[in-house]
């Protein structure tokens, strides 16, 4: 099953990229929403209460971000199990940019099914994916058009750089060794 989509979020790309890593945020914009934690800034367990094709189930899962790069996008990946429904696994890949005063998030989403999840068949999981996706986004740009814009914060200072070049102290230092080299091999050899 694949998704591929994007989103207009009406808030800057970095409020995007916070809210989305917070936890507090996606508890109230996943639907079915149990429970959420934040086990590191990598790393997300979720409980989430769904009904696909008539199989209601609490879904226990792991979410890992990979190739991070804030607040420009990231990869998912994630597995959720259900005791009586089966699987689903799955990997997002998901990318923040800039656009008309908020962010375009666009998303591809490949997932499989296993258990009782796979024998309803590809076309009625990817109904009830595109419909679980569809109120998240409802939610999640509700939320964040409640947000006041904030300003990105300012980039980090550049590093100072190190070495003679960089330094009047040091070209001092050298200057004096080598009048003193010259002086030297000028009044004592």
């Amino acid at each position: 099953m694949r998704i591929s989509d994007a989103q207009w979020i009406p808030s800057t790309q970095h409020q995007t990229w916070d809210a989305l890593t917070d936890c507090a945020v996606l508890r109230k914009c996943i639907p079915g929403c149990v429970e959420v934690e934040c086990r590191s800034p990598t790393e997300y367990a979720f409980t989430v209460r769904a009904k696909v094709a008539g199989l209601g189930a609490d879904y226990q899962g792991e979410v890992l971000l990979s190739d991070v790069n804030a607040p420009h996008g990231c990869t998912l990946v994630f597995e959720g199990k259900g005791n009586a429904a089966g699987l689903a696994i799955g990997t997002a890949q998901v990318n923040l940019t800039p656009k008309d005063h908020g962010t375009r998030l666009s998303y591809t989403l490949a997932a499989m099914a296993g258990g009782k999840l796979a024998e309803v068949g590809e076309g009625t999981l990817l109904k009830a994916a595109e419909k679980i996706v569809q109120k998240f986004f409802l939610n999640f740009i509700d939320h964040m058009a409640a947000q006041p814009h904030v300003a990105p914060p300012p980039p980090p200072p550049p590093s100072e750089a190190h070495g003679l070049r960089n330094s009047r102290w040091s070209w001092a230092v050298v200057t004096v060794l080598i009048l003193a080299f010259v002086g030297y091999h000028t009044f004592f050899t």
